[in-house]
């Protein structure tokens, strides 16, 4: 096997296993970038002077995004929970809805299928 197609065959099956976990991670708590935010504001005390460091903060809100919603959320999304917070997943937040589905499953979809990290 030509190590061209090693290469292909890698990326297929990461392509495969990274998609969903992306996918399912996009919406959560944001902890990460929470975090950085929480030091932007800590930094200093005035409103200008905030965000001219948030612009200069920017590739680092970009990889805590990125670490959000690839690998925090995701993993908030299976268990339930973020592992840097502690926070239940948003998607778990009981609010007035439009369409009721819950009642007519079977419990264990309507929870996160794995514990959450302790």
């Amino acid at each position: 096997m030509s190590p061209k197609m090693i290469r292909s065959k890698f990326r297929t099956a990461f392509a495969v296993i990274a998609l969903p976990l992306a996918l399912s991670g996009c919406v959560g708590s944001n902890a990460v970038t929470g975090k950085l935010m929480e030091a932007n504001l800590k930094a200093v005390d005035n409103r200008y002077a905030r965000g001219g460091l948030n612009m200069l903060m920017s590739p680092a809100y970009a990889v805590c995004i990125g670490a959000d919603y690839v690998v925090f959320n995701s993993v908030e999304f299976w268990t339930g929970e973020n592992p840097i917070n502690g926070s239940g997943h948003v998607f778990d937040t009981e609010v007035d809805t439009l369409i009721e589905v819950n009642r007519q499953l079977d419990d264990s979809l309507t929870e996160a299928p794995i514990a959450p990290i302790n």
